[in-house]
């Protein structure tokens, strides 16, 4: 306690050197925590290194799919290159959903390629024509038993 703040009377933190006061983010950007006492800086210590591990942790798996999504890009890419130079016409459609987003990818020499739209099989859509049929045929077999019966 300074001479000054002993004769004002007033109260002055004691800053324990167990748990950090100030948390870093970066080179330049702190949060004071000095008014905080011992558990509650613990528990911001401990709050602000899980959220570093889940960055972390994103971070890996993104990185985990870009490498993937990086070789298959790279095998398909040679598959289609030497298609090409055998002479065979070679359309090949890859999508999938990873931690970086939706990729889809067309490849090829045909003319289903250069367009370079996927189906809707292949992007994912579902196919309601057979649910339409099956519906229909079952509304019809209703009506012909509704008619049988009268």
């Amino acid at each position: 306690m300074s001479e000054k703040d002993a004769k004002s009377g007033s109260e002055v933190a004691v800053r324990v050197d167990h748990t950090p006061t100030k948390l870093s983010f970066g080179p330049s950007n702190e949060i004071d925590l000095a008014g905080l006492d011992e558990e509650q800086r613990k528990q911001m210590l401990a709050d602000y290194n899980k959220g570093i591990l889940d960055v972390s942790k994103t971070a890996h798996e993104m990185k985990v799919d870009l490498d993937a999504l990086h070789a298959t890009l790279s095998h398909l890419g040679n598959a289609t290159s030497q298609a090409a130079k055998d002479g065979t016409s070679v359309t090949i459609t890859h999508t999938q959903d990873t931690n970086i987003g939706r990729t889809e990818i067309i490849m090829g020499n045909t003319d289903e390629a250069q367009r370079g739209k996927l189906s809707r099989s292949q992007t994912g859509e579902t196919n309601w024509t057979p649910y339409y049929i099956f519906g229909g045929l079952v509304a019809l077999v209703i009506i012909v038993a509704a008619f049988a019966g009268a």
